[in-house]
């Protein structure tokens, strides 16, 4: 069975004001017996949907399993209110558990490299500056598209800061692009 807007609308909820997606009383036949019928219907109907996954990076979403695969739920709600399935899914306050229809844009990778929160193993507490223990100085640079931008050595981290940020401006990044997650300037 395929993934539609109608099996999404058959199977849960969505409010798009609170972006969250519950679970809708299912019916006899997507069960192979009545009693796994009435166990999940007692067990998860009008209930929150999903669970909460992290990545690698340490990024939290939220993942609903449905027809035996694994969906973000910021991609369902694009199904949910009838519009088609995007490739990717942008967060506007970059809170990636805010699925409030409101919060969503459907994007490219490379729109969602431009607003990308910090990295949690970033120690410099600036996106694109890292001490270079070999130089003893602060190298600055930028990823887009793929390809590295090597910006230059800097004593002072501030100054790598400003060369940073004057980069990005300059190639269409974000406002929130390397700030904490919910949070943006």
């Amino acid at each position: 069975m395929k993934l539609t807007a109608e099996v999404i609308q058959e199977l849960m909820d969505y409010d798009p004001e609170t972006g969250v997606f519950t679970w809708r009383s299912r019916d006899w036949w997507w069960f192979p017996t009545e009693r796994s019928w009435k166990w999940w219907n007692t067990m998860f109907a009008g209930k929150p949907a999903g669970c909460l996954d992290t990545d690698a990076r340490g990024y939290p979403r939220l993942q609903i399993t449905l027809l035996g695969k694994n969906y973000l739920a910021s991609r369902l709600a694009f199904l949910a209110v009838g519009e088609s399935l995007p490739e990717r899914v942008g967060h506007a306050n970059r809170d990636s558990l805010d699925d409030r229809w409101s919060n969503l844009a459907p994007g490219t990778h490379a729109e969602d490299g431009k607003n990308r929160s910090m990295n949690r193993r970033n120690s410099s507490g600036v996106c694109g500056v890292s001490w270079h223990r070999a130089a003893g100085k602060w190298r600055a640079k930028v990823q887009v598209g793929g390809k590295y931008h090597y910006l230059g050595l800097f004593d002072d981290l501030e100054e790598a800061a400003a060369v940073v940020a004057e980069f990005r401006a300059a190639n269409g990044f974000s406002d929130g692009h390397g700030q904490l997650p919910g949070r943006v300037r």
